[in-house]
C-alpha cells in the first residue's frame, strides 16, 4: 500500500504559481499495486528479465527459481535447483545464472524455454553464494573450508571453466558482489555478517582482479553488519544497507569515503538502483522508499511493505516498476509486491476557466500541466466537453502543451445555456503519471 507520494505533487503545485485553478483539481492515476505469495520456502535473491516480463526469484531451501510475470502471477517454478541462491542475466537477457550453493556449481537457464541448460562446476566445497557480471565473466562469491573468496567463468568461452581468483584480502564469508552499469569492467566486492562491515573495489579488465580501493568501515561513516549494496547508475557511488546506522549510506567508489546518506529507520536492509539512476531502499523495521536521480530528500514515494527481505528489491528496466519480496521473519511464505509506478513523477494539471460566460461570446480556457521535471517536446493534453447536447461528452479537442510554461489553451463559442463540462486528460509518459482535471462553466443569455 502506498501511505505518501508527497514530494513530487508538493512541487508540481508549487510550479502551477499564480494561476486561478477553477474545478475538481488533479486526479493523479497509478497502476494498481498487487501482493502474491509465492509457492517458495525461503528467499534469497530476485533479478527482473526486461525482455521477456519474468521475475526470477530464488528458493535456497526449496531448490527452486520461482518465474513470474510482471504482474506478480506465477508462471513456472523451476526445480531441482540445488540451494538456488544469487541471480544474474546475461546482457542480453537470454540466459539466468544461479548459484546452487549446495552442489558446488552454477547453473544456466534459457529464459525463453525457463529450462537449465548447462551446469558449471565451481570445484568441491566453494559453495558460490552471488553472481555478477563485470568484464565479460561472470563472477562469484564463494565459501570454502571457513573462508570465503572470488571465483571467475569465462560463459563466452566455447567450453567455461571457473577459475578461483585471488583477490589480495581475507574473507570471512562468501563476499556479496556487485558490479557498475556505467564500468563494466568494475566489480565491487562485500562482506556480510561482521562488524566493521568492509568493501573492495576490483578492476577485472585484466585476467585477474586488480584492487582499486578497499576500506572497513570503522568510522566516518561507521557501517556494520552489512545486509545489500548496489552501483549507482552513473558508476559514482555506492548505496549500502547495513543493520547499523539507520541509514543507507551512501560512498564514493572512487576510494570509498562518505557521500551522504538516504534516510531510513530501522535495520535498512534492501538496496536497488533503475537504470535510469532512480534509487529505491528497503528496511527491516521502515518502508520501501524511492528517490529520483542525484536526491537524497525528500522521498519520491513511500510503501508500506512489512517485513521486506535483506535483497529483497528489483528495478524492471522500464525504470518504474519495481519489485519486493517481504515474509519469511514471522512465519509467512515469501511475498512478492508490484509496485508499477514506483519511479514516476506525480503530475498536477488544472484549469483557469471563468466561472459564468455568455452564449454565443468566445470562451477561452487555459491549463497547466506541472511535476518536478520537464515534459518532452511534443506533450499533449485531450479536452473532452459535456454538456446538455452531449451528456456522456464529446471530444474538445488535443492541445498542445508548452515546454516552457506547461500551459494549453483552447477557444470555444457555446451555442446553448447551461452547465458545460471540461475534462482534460494527460496520458503519462515514461517518467510523469497521467492526471485528470475538469472544471464546469455555466453558459448564460
Amino acid at each position: 500500500m502506498r501511505i505518501h507520494k508527497h514530494t513530487a505533487t508538493a512541487v508540481a503545485v508549487a510550479l502551477i504559481g499564480s494561476l486561478t485553478l477553477i474545478g475538481a483539481g488533479t486526479v493523479t492515476a497509478t497502476a494498481e499495486e498487487t501482493s502474491v505469495a509465492l509457492p517458495s520456502a525461503s528467499f534469497r535473491d530476485i533479478v527482473v528479465d526486461g525482455v521477456h516480463d519474468r521475475v526470477f526469484v530464488s528458493d535456497p531451501a526449496g531448490g527452486s527459481i520461482v518465474v513470474t510475470d510482471y504482474a506478480g502471477s506465477v508462471v513456472r517454478q523451476i526445480t531441482a535447483e540445488e540451494g538456488a541462491a544469487g541471480l544474474v542475466l546475461s546482457a542480453d537477457s537470454s540466459k539466468l545464472y544461479v548459484a546452487l550453493s549446495t552442489v558446488d556449481a552454477i547453473a544456466e537457464i534459457d529464459t525463453a524455454t525457463l529450462t537449465e541448460t548447462n551446469r558449471y562446476p565451481t570445484g568441491a566445497d566453494t559453495s558460490p553464494q552471488t553472481l555478477a557480471m563485470a568484464g565479460g565473466k561472470l563472477w562469484f562469491g564463494y565459501a570454502a573450508g571457513g573462508s570465503g573468496g572470488i571465483g571467475s567463468l569465462d560463459v563466452a568461452s566455447p567450453a567455461p571453466a571457473a577459475t578461483l581468483v585471488p583477490s589480495g584480502r581475507y574473507w570471512s564469508y562468501a563476499p556479496t558482489l556487485a558490479s557498475s552499469p556505467a564500468d563494466p569492467n568494475v566489480l565491487v566486492a562485500g562482506e556480510e555478517g561482521i562488524s566493521p562491515a568492509s568493501l573492495a573495489v576490483y578492476d577485472t579488465a585484466t585476467d585477474g582482479l586488480r584492487k582499486r580501493a578497499e576500506r572497513r568501515f570503522a568510522s566516518s561513516p561507521s557501517i556494520a553488519f552489512l545486509n545489500d549494496f548496489a552501483v549507482t547508475a552513473d558508476g559514482q557511488n555506492i548505496v549500502v544497507a547495513a543493520n547499523n546506522p539507520s541509514d543507507h549510506q551512501i560512498v564514493r567508489l572512487s576510494d570509498l569515503s562518505s557521500n551522504g546518506v538516504y534516510s531510513s529507520w530501522q535495520f535498512p536492509n534492501a538496496v536497488a538502483v533503475a537504470t535510469d539512476g532512480t534509487v529505491a531502499t528497503g528496511a527491516d523495521g521502515d518502508f520501501v522508499k524511492t528517490y529520483r536521480p542525484g536526491s537524497t530528500w525528500p522521498s519520491l514515494h513511500e510503501y508500506v511493505v512489512n517485513d521486506i527481505q535483506r535483497d529483497g528489491l528489483a528495478w524492471a528496466p522500464d525504470e518504474n516498476r519495481l519489485f519486493a519480496v517481504s515474509g519469511l521473519s514471522y512465519g509467512s511464505a515469501p511475498t512478492l509486491h508490484v509496485l508499477p509506478d514506483a519511479g514516476k513523477l506525480d503530475t498536477a494539471l488544472g484549469f483557469e476557466a471563468p466561472a459564468t460566460s455568455r452564449k454565443g461570446k468566445d470562451l477561452t480556457i487555459t491549463g497547466r500541466l506541472s511535476a518536478a521535471e520537464p515534459f518532452p517536446a511534443g506533450t499533449t493534453v485531450d479536452v473532452t466537453r459535456t454538456d446538455p447536447e452531449h451528456p456522456t461528452g464529446t471530444p474538445a479537442g488535443t492541445f498542445p502543451v508548452s515546454t516552457a510554461t506547461g500551459e494549453f489553451t483552447f477557444t470555444e463559442r457555446p451555442n446553448e445555456t447551461g452547465d458545460i463540462t471540461y475534462t482534460a486528460t494527460y496520458n503519462g509518459d515514461g517518467q510523469h503519471l497521467s492526471a485528470t482535471s475538469r472544471t464546469t462553466v455555466t453558459i448564460t443569455k
